[in-house]
């Protein structure tokens, strides 16, 4: 079908080109097409001989399955099937200016078919957008992912019943629109709980980063240093002590690389890995080392990483990396999102290195074995799944917490069923063909790893573990096909030993900014105050103005890291547009300064870093 040019088609091209992709010549199968209604002036679509909506009122239709719903001005609103051409249209009537509505069909051809007597009109206003046929799926997904979660209260789905009965194609999408809206909304909670110990630790990490020993290394000097090599990631789950021997068998082989859980479980074999990595920014993660020789081994920590394991010389050296997240926006640019506190890394580091996270130890892991050039990487240990109704390997600081527990009213299998039970579980498909139990959150970490093998594929991913859940996209192991794997793999002889950070010295100069931690000290003191006497000096002001519209806003704004330690004031202030600007004005300086005062509890402890003189 050629192109449209009528004016208000081409006004929304502008906006929205990606629709002029619709209108290109698909070779569909689907007989589409759109027929009167018995009530002039209404409109059914057809698949064949089978109409998709009342032909006598699908008007009427429409709005009875709208009078059901309560649609809030905050919700991201999502139409599966277009058989009836009035439901967008009473949807987008509905909805609020702006508001996301999204409409999504089978068949790529469905759009020019229902362009003028439906889409058009609802397409021309801003935040409604229509992902028709599986060449606009991927597009669907990189939108939903691009939306910011934080002006979004909720998510609610309108199904046109007689498509979505019909096609099993939209419950598929409907699961996947649920766990990437539950992922996000699971992220946004996590910030709003952990932003400003991330900072904290941030700015803390940073500014000690000078302090030796031990030494502290970007994870930039390793990127692709290890290609040609084979590494194993190490996690704690049920299966690990079942596979420790094939660990033992194959050390020469492997660069191990443990999560701070599974490491007591390693040592306790005599296993030394050649790096642990930890993400936790709470202090519980001591735990996991607490009482164990460590002077040999790096430890690889996110820069939110609890500063009690770094500010001693418990690990031969430490290997700093920040979390990022890159993704498309919805004009198409890529984003990059760091986490809180790591956009001050460039004050210290010319460059540190970015890592993507599924959130858990191993999944930031992973990318890190990407980073630095693996393209063999096995799993073990990783079950995502509560194998034999287990939630940790035996050895791990957890199990040793549990077993003080333990007494004649009290087994170890009743302290594991009872955690188990307090979660929301569901079954998923084993490497040993029955199914395991899983629950929300391991399920999360899963199609994290499944996405990440389709976005890797000139890696080879291994996962040992009958037990275990089935990882899509990876080669799903039992233990005799382990041993067959590594029958190929030749000694590897430790290079990396000669590396800076493992001979814990710099052999060629020192990685971070000489002068860094002092400006970068001094920089946070001076926002402190400026912050401080910017309100001081607004609320002597007697004209009553909002303070998101004052000139010291708009500069908090641009310090991005002070910006998010009131974030969640300022969502909240977002979606409460009711309350007087009086009030607004008193939330947001209240928590300006309850986060001022935090920061410099934090902060100034450590002006003994930098003597006057020095």
């Amino acid at each position: 079908m050629s192109q449209i040019t009528d004016p208000i088609s081409s006004e929304i091209f502008s906006r929205k080109p990606y629709l002029q992709n619709y209108f290109k010549d698909f070779g569909s199968n689907h007989e589409w097409k759109l027929s009167q209604a018995k009530q002039e002036g209404e409109y059914y679509v057809s698949l064949g001989k089978n109409p998709l909506a009342s032909t006598f009122s699908p008007l009427t239709q429409a709005k009875r399955l709208l009078e059901t719903l309560s649609l809030k001005p905050t919700d991201v609103v999502i139409l599966f099937g277009l058989g009836n051409p009035h439901l967008p249209l009473i949807i987008s009537e509905t909805l609020a200016p702006g508001q996301i509505f999204i409409m999504v069909g089978e068949d790529e051809k469905l759009t020019s078919v229902l362009w003028d007597n439906s889409l058009k009109q609802v397409l021309n206003v801003p935040g409604r957008h229509i992902f028709s046929g599986d060449m606009f799926f991927p597009m669907l997904f990189n939108y939903l992912e691009s939306l910011p979660i934080d002006r979004v209260s909720g998510l609610k789905i309108i199904k046109n019943p007689a498509d979505y009965s019909r096609n099993p194609i939209y419950k598929d999408l409907e699961d996947k629109i649920q766990t990437v809206f539950s992922a996000k909304m699971s992220d946004l909670l996590t910030k709003f709980e952990f932003e400003k110990l991330w900072i904290k630790n941030s700015i803390w990490n940073l500014i000690h980063v000078g302090k030796t020993p031990p030494y502290k290394f970007p994870i930039h000097i390793l990127e692709k240093k290890f290609e040609g090599l084979t590494a194993v990631l190490v996690s704690a789950g049920p299966s690990l002590r079942k596979n420790l021997h094939w660990l033992e068998a194959n050390r020469d082989k492997l660069f191990i690389l443990s999560c701070d859980t599974s490491l007591k479980v390693l040592l306790k074999k005599n296993i030394l890995p050649d790096g642990v990595v930890t993400l936790d920014a709470q202090t519980n993660s001591f735990f996991h080392f607490m009482g164990e020789e460590l002077q040999d081994i790096p430890l690889f920590a996110d820069l939110v990483s609890s500063p009690t394991l770094l500010r001693e010389p418990m690990f031969r050296t430490v290997i700093h990396s920040v979390t990022a997240k890159y993704q498309v926006d919805a004009d198409g640019s890529l984003v990059r999102e760091v986490t809180a506190g790591g956009e001050l890394a460039d004050q210290i580091f010319a460059s540190l290195g970015d890592i993507q996270s599924g959130g858990s130890v191993a999944t930031t892991a992973f990318d890190m074995l990407r980073f630095m050039g693996f393209k063999k990487i096995f799993f073990i240990g990783q079950d995502l799944a509560y194998s034999g109704r287990e939630i940790h390997s035996t050895g791990t600081h957890h199990n040793e917490k549990w077993l003080t527990l333990v007494n004649r009213k009290s087994s170890l299998e009743r302290i594991n069923e009872v955690i188990i039970r307090k979660r929301e579980t569901r079954e998923v498909p084993s490497n040993n063909g029955n199914t395991v139990l899983t629950d929300y959150v391991l399920d999360l970490y899963r199609h994290w790893f499944e996405e990440s093998a389709n976005t890797v594929n000139d890696m080879e991913l291994c996962n040992i573990g009958e037990d275990g859940a089935t990882i899509n996209g990876f080669q799903n192991l039992n233990l005799l096909g382990a041993f067959q794997k590594m029958e190929t793999v030749a000694n590897h002889h430790y290079p990396w030993r000669n590396m800076e950070p493992w001979l814990a010295i710099n052999l060629r100069k020192i990685h971070h900014k000489t002068n860094g931690p002092k400006y970068l000290y001094e920089r946070i003191k001076n926002d402190l105050q400026k912050m401080e006497d910017g309100l001081d000096s607004f609320e002597k002001n007697k004209e009553e103005i909002d303070f998101q519209n004052a000139e010291l806003w708009t500069w908090i704004k641009e310090q991005s890291y002070l910006r998010r330690m009131v974030r969640k004031t300022e969502i909240y202030i977002l979606r409460h547009r009711e309350l007087e600007t009086k009030r607004k004005n008193q939330i947001m300086i209240q928590s300006i300064r309850k986060e001022v005062r935090y920061l410099k509890r934090s902060l100034y402890p450590m002006s003994g870093l930098f003597p006057e003189n020095g």
